[in-house]
């Protein structure tokens, strides 16, 4: 059948995209099913039942969710990796050790400003997202459980942070390919996100500083926090031998090498570091399967240690599969790409391009649950149309980031979503009140386009100091 013939009518492609997607939110914020899997393939039959309609047969929907789900391979590997390191890293006394000191060294007002510092500055220096949350993310999310705070405060103050590195590092994958799809020199790029980024971090601080100042705990808080530090002094050994795992993950990122030989040498230093403290190789493997069990005096200390494993992650890994799936539907029958031509057609000013470019990026994102193809493919359609607006490359490629890259661990059933509740056990719909860093991005990256602020044209000259040049020049 030809291709023309097959292409959905723009209604047609807003049906086949809003209705799994209100099923998907009915199931998980209305129903509230945890872990979301039934409404994802409910979602998965509809869009394909839908795609079907239109001319597209099983063997080519079947071929589109085939080719999204390998997209998802690396996320796999390097989640199942994490799934190893939790538990390797809590034997040698990594995550404990981190826990001690933060206890140690952070006050309960301080703690959420602290976390978003410590992932932004991690992050930063090693690119990546999710090495951040799973190593240094989990035992945040101890400290912050040893001083009662919500579990969905403290990871929403990491998400923020670890998104910080990966938008604005120069070794993070998804600022070298935003870069290159825009056409846009990378250190080009990172200064023309500058424009976003800092005021987003002023306001995501100060929300994290007011949130902290509210927290109060209860009145045993102290003396729980003593008891903790107490059962950690007793049970692990928290010499800086236990800090040499993350400071090769540092130094290793750094240096780019690729992600998964980083996480397997931070894994295996782990391991050594374990075995020579008396742990058994059986037991090790035991715990790298499923899960570590913590066996201290304090049973909430316990609780707060025992995670990990590669058990733990096959739920996650299910989630992923069938998010991808949904969305290979949605590409092979050309729904996203409807959705796209029709905003485009529209946009021609700095204002309607950014704002149509923050939202293909969240269609894009809603639709796959891709943080890649969410700043790939806005990067190459809107293109051209900013260069015959003449508005520079950078702030296609900035406003891509400002969406696609922040915007993916918000979207519930995206990769990234489903990696944070894989690794840190809490779900997007809870921690996205708290990802102010995330969230607020979008907001300030329209608000340059109003203001003019920020947006340049061709030539890099600013278009607003253009304008006012011409307002206050005689006639």
């Amino acid at each position: 059948m030809n291709s023309e013939r097959r292409k959905p009518s723009l209604l047609w492609a807003l049906l086949t995209f809003t209705l799994p997607v209100a099923v998907i939110l009915y199931g998980t914020v209305i129903l509230g099913v945890r872990p979301p899997v039934l409404p994802l393939l409910v979602a998965v039959v509809l869009a394909g039942i839908m795609s079907l309609r239109i001319g597209y047969s099983w063997e080519e929907l079947q071929e589109g969710m085939l080719s999204a789900v390998g997209r998802i391979q690396l996320a796999v590997a390097i989640l199942m990796i994490v799934g190893m390191i939790i538990p390797a890293w809590m034997a040698s006394g990594t995550i404990p050790a981190i826990i001690y000191w933060g206890l140690k060294f952070i006050t309960p007002e301080h703690f959420l400003v602290s976390t978003f510092v410590l992932c932004s500055v991690a992050s930063l220096a090693t690119g990546t997202s999710f090495g951040t949350m799973g190593t240094i993310g989990v035992a945040l999310l101890g400290v912050g459980g040893a001083m009662q705070f919500d579990p969905a405060w403290t990871v929403g103050a990491i998400v923020s942070g670890a998104y910080f590195g990966d938008k604005m590092s120069p070794v993070s994958d998804s600022t070298n390919i935003t870069a290159t799809v825009c056409d846009v020199p990378l250190f080009t790029h990172i200064s023309s996100m500058l424009w976003t980024t800092v005021p987003a971090a002023i306001i995501t601080l100060a929300g994290y500083w007011l949130l902290g100042s509210m927290h109060t705990g209860d009145t045993g808080s102290v003396a729980n926090i003593n008891v903790i530090l107490s059962n950690l002094e007793a049970s692990f050994n928290l010499s800086p031998v236990a800090f040499i795992p993350p400071v090769l993950m540092i130094i290793l990122a750094y240096k780019r090498l690729p992600v998964l030989p980083v996480m397997i040498i931070c894994l295996v230093s782990a391991l050594v570091i374990a075995f020579f403290e008396g742990s058994t190789m059986a037991e090790l493997a035991g715990q790298m399967t499923r899960g570590y069990k913590a066996a201290t005096a304090s049973p909430e200390l316990n609780k707060l240690l025992s995670r990990g494993g590669l058990m733990s992650i096959m739920v996650t890994i299910l989630l992923l599969t069938s998010g991808m799936a949904f969305g290979g539907i949605l590409e092979k029958a050309r729904v996203l790409e409807v959705l796209l031509d029709a905003m485009l057609r529209g946009a021609k000013s700095a204002t309607s391009l950014v704002g149509a470019t923050l939202v293909a990026a969240y269609i894009i994102l809603l639709g796959t649950g891709s943080q890649i193809l969410a700043v790939v493919v806005p990067g190459r359609a809107f293109s051209e149309s900013y260069k015959n607006a003449d508005i520079a490359p950078q702030v296609l490629s900035r406003t891509c980031e400002d969406a696609g890259t922040l915007g993916c661990p918000l979207i519930p059933w995206s990769v990234h979503a489903f990696y944070i509740l894989g690794v840190l056990g809490v779900s997007a719909v809870d921690f996205m009140p708290y990802a102010f860093f995330n969230f607020t991005i979008p907001l300030i990256s329209m608000g340059c386009a109003v203001t003019g602020f920020g947006i340049f044209n061709t030539k890099g000259e600013s278009v607003r100091a253009v304008e006012l040049s011409k307002e206050s020049s005689p006639a």
